[in-house]
């Protein structure tokens, strides 16, 4: 196992992040994760960012955490989410030219989820993509029922700032496959649940294609 610290080209300039791999072997996939907002102290060393790569490294995943723009070494400033889909872009380039081949998992915590989500509406060869505590406030979720990758939401029933009541009213309309999970009494930050959350990933292994 080995955690490298990496740079590479976005739209911005300099993109930097962390690389977790198993050295002597091929991947058996490779994953791509989104932190929280870049103005609210989100970044890729986030504890619910890193159980979510913790949990597709598990599932024989190469992983990739970084950072938006503007956000630690990384060049540009934030772009109210418009540009952060232009680093993911990037960050799923520089994994696949690792890996030509490789299916490649997309997944996002909070305004990350939702960056992640609207990247997958833009680049449907993603073999899935993970929500954690979507935030819905950033883009037209429209486009996820025309979505047909796997698509898993895992959301705290007690969150006071993603709220659940968007993710129930919206996610009928989303289109299959698709999976929800409901950690309850979970806040926002998955406090005392975070083994939970990294479990329930773990669990859905299958219906990701893992």
């Amino acid at each position: 196992m080995k955690v490298q610290n990496v740079q590479f080209e976005g739209s911005a300039g300099r993109i930097e992040g962390l690389l977790k791999f198993r050295e002597g072997t091929d991947p058996a996939a490779l994953a791509v994760i989104c932190h929280p907002h870049p103005l609210y102290q989100g970044t890729m060393h986030n504890k619910v960012v890193f159980a979510t790569a913790e949990a597709f490294f598990s599932l024989g995943c190469e992983v990739l955490r970084f950072n938006f723009r503007g956000v630690g070494l990384s060049a540009g400033s934030h772009d109210f989410g418009n540009g952060e889909v232009e680093d993911v872009l990037a960050a799923i380039d520089f994994l696949r030219e690792r890996h030509p081949g490789t299916a490649c998992h997309l997944a996002g915590f909070s305004f990350g989820a939702g960056i992640a989500l609207q990247t997958a509406c833009r680049d449907m060869s993603l073999a899935s993509v993970t929500a954690v505590a979507p935030s819905f406030k950033f883009f037209d979720p429209a486009c996820l029922s025309s979505l047909p990758i796997p698509k898993l939401f895992l959301q705290g029933t007690a969150d006071s700032i993603c709220s659940p009541e968007d993710l129930r009213r919206l996610y009928p309309g989303f289109l299959a496959p698709k999976s929800d999970v409901w950690l309850e009494g979970a806040g926002h930050f998955f406090a005392e649940e975070i083994e939970a959350l990294k479990t329930s990933i773990v669990e859905h292994r299958q219906f990701l294609g893992l």
